[in-house]
C-alpha cells in the first residue's frame, strides 16, 4: 500500500530526473549536418522516406543511445522502435515504448518522440504498426517509396516481415537502403575523429595495465579485467564485441572467448583490445610473451609490424585500394616464410553484440574499386601468424596510425 512518504519520494526522484540536462557527444549542428547529407542521399537514391531500425544508425543520426533494443528477447517484447526521415521534411520522429521518454530525452536529439503505450503491458508488434503507420499514412500522404535496414538484426526477421507486411498494405514500396545509409556514415568528420582518437588513447592504456600486471598463471580473464580496468580508467567504454585476451594461435582463438584458463610460463597469448568513448570504436592488438620470447615469435610480430611503413609509405588519398592490397601482398612475399595477411573493417558507432563499420578492404581483393579517400577510419589487421592491429586515419597528408603502444611483442612475467 502506498504512503505520503513513498509517494513524496517518486516524486522527489521523477523530478530530478527530470531536471537532468541532456548530454550530447557531438553539436547539434553536427547531428543536422549529419540529417542532411542523409536525406540528399535519399533524394539521389528516389526514396520518401527511411525506416531506420540499427541502433547504431540512430545513434549516429541524432545520439539516442539505450541497452535494450530487443534484439533477441522473448516473443512478449519484440524490437517495437524506429526513427523516421523524410526527404521532404527536415524533422526526425522517434518511435519507441512511452517508458523510455526521459531516455530519449537525454540522449538524443530527435525532433519528436512518439512513446507507444502497450493495451496489456509492454507494447505489442500490433500497437507499433498503429502508431507507424498512423504517422506514414495520415490523411494526404501518397504513396510512399520507403528504405528499411534490412541488414540490421533490428528487428528480427518475424517483425520486419510483419512492418513490410503492414507497410505494403497501405500501398507503400518497401526496399533495403541498407548501403545507402551506412555509406553516408562512411567517412568521419573531425569532430568523430577527435572521439576516435579519444577511445584509442583509452585503448592503449588498457593494454599497458595489462602489460604492467600479468603474470605468469594470470587466467583469460583475469588479463581481460585488467584490460579494461585500464581502459575505463582512461576513460574508455566496452565495445560491440567481448574484447578477448586469449593464449595460443591467433586464429581461432582471438574469436573466442575469454576463459579461465591460466596463461602459463613460455605461453604466446594476444590481447585483442578495443575501447569507445561515446560509442566511437578504437582497436588494438598485440602479442604478448609470458617470459623471454622465442626468436621465432619476434620475427614473426617484426614482419607483422612493416606492413605498417608499407602502408604509411605507399597509402594516400586517391588511390585505389586495390594497389596498396597489391604492394601489401609484395612485402609479405618477400618477407619470410609465413603467409601474410592484412586489412581492416570501417570504424565508427559501436553497438553490442556485433560489428562496426560497413566498408571492408583485404589484400587478396583484386577487383575493388574503391579507392582511399580523406576522413576513413579503419582498423589495420597485419598478421604474420601473429597479429598486430592498430587504427588508422587516412588523411590528405597521408595516413595515420593512432596507437602509441609499440609495435611489438609485449614481454610479461618474469623477463618483465
Amino acid at each position: 500500500m502506498s504512503t505520503p512518504d513513498i509517494e513524496a519520494y517518486i516524486r522527489e526522484q521523477e523530478a530530478r530526473l527530470a531536471d537532468r540536462e541532456r548530454q550530447l557527444p557531438f553539436t547539434e549542428a553536427e547531428y543536422r549536418d549529419r540529417l542532411t547529407r542523409l536525406r540528399e542521399r535519399m533524394t539521389a537514391d528516389r526514396l520518401d522516406v527511411l525506416l531506420l531500425t540499427a541502433p547504431d544508425t540512430m545513434c549516429w543520426l541524432h545520439g539516442y543511445t539505450n541497452r535494450w533494443y530487443r534484439q533477441h528477447s522473448s516473443t512478449r517484447f519484440p524490437p517495437v522502435h524506429c526513427t523516421l526521415v523524410r526527404a521532404d521534411d527536415e524533422r526526425t520522429v522517434l518511435i519507441e515504448p512511452a517508458y523510455h521518454e526521459q531516455l530519449v530525452r537525454l540522449t538524443s536529439c530527435v525532433d519528436e518522440f512518439i512513446g507507444v503505450e502497450g493495451r496489456k503491458g509492454e507494447p505489442t508488434v500490433a500497437d507499433f504498426l498503429n502508431a507507424l503507420t498512423g504517422e506514414l499514412f495520415s490523411p494526404g500522404r501518397p504513396r510512399t517509396r520507403i528504405g528499411v535496414e534490412s541488414w540490421s538484426s533490428v528487428p528480427n526477421p518475424a517483425v520486419a516481415e510483419i512492418v513490410a507486411s503492414a507497410l505494403t498494405a497501405h500501398g507503400a514500396t518497401v526496399m533495403d537502403a541498407s548501403a545507402a545509409v551506412r555509406g553516408v556514415r562512411r567517412i568521419k568528420s573531425p569532430a568523430e575523429i577527435a572521439v576516435i582518437e579519444r577511445a584509442q588513447a583509452a585503448c592503449d592504456a588498457g593494454v599497458r595495465h595489462l602489460h604492467a600486471n600479468a603474470r605468469p598463471g594470470t587466467t583469460e580473464l583475469e588479463a581481460w579485467n585488467q584490460l579494461m580496468t585500464g581502459v575505463i580508467a582512461a576513460g574508455g567504454e566496452p565495445t560491440a564485441m567481448h574484447e578477448t585476451v586469449a593464449a595460443g594461435p591467433p586464429m581461432p582463438v582471438l574469436h573466442g572467448l575469454s576463459s579461465r584458463r591460466p596463461i602459463g610460463a613460455g605461453e604466446l597469448f594476444h590481447a585483442d583490445a578495443a575501447a569507445a568513448v561515446d560509442r566511437y570504436h578504437a582497436r588494438l592488438t598485440r602479442p604478448f610473451s609470458m617470459g623471454e620470447p622465442p626468436k621465432a615469435l619476434t620475427r614473426l610480430t617484426e614482419i607483422a609490424a612493416g606492413a605498417y611503413d608499407v602502408v604509411l609509405s605507399t597509402a594516400r588519398v586517391g588511390l585505389p585500394f586495390r594497389e596498396l592490397h597489391r604492394t601489401l601482398r609484395a612485402y609479405f612475399a618477400e618477407s619470410g616464410p609465413a603467409e601474410g595477411w592484412a586489412g581492416g573493417y570501417e570504424l565508427g558507432v559501436s553497438f553490442m553484440p556485433d560489428w562496426v563499420g560497413e566498408f571492408c578492404w583485404d589484400i587478396h581483393d583484386e577487383e575493388t574499386e574503391d579507392v582511399i579517400e580523406a576522413g576513413l577510419v579503419t582498423n589495420f589487421e597485419s598478421c604474420a601468424f601473429v597479429a598486430v592491429v592498430d587504427t588508422v586515419v587516412f588523411e590528405e597528408t597521408g595516413p595515420r596510425f593512432l596507437s602509441s603502444v609499440p609495435r611489438e611483442t609485449l614481454v610479461v612475467g618474469d623477463a618483465h
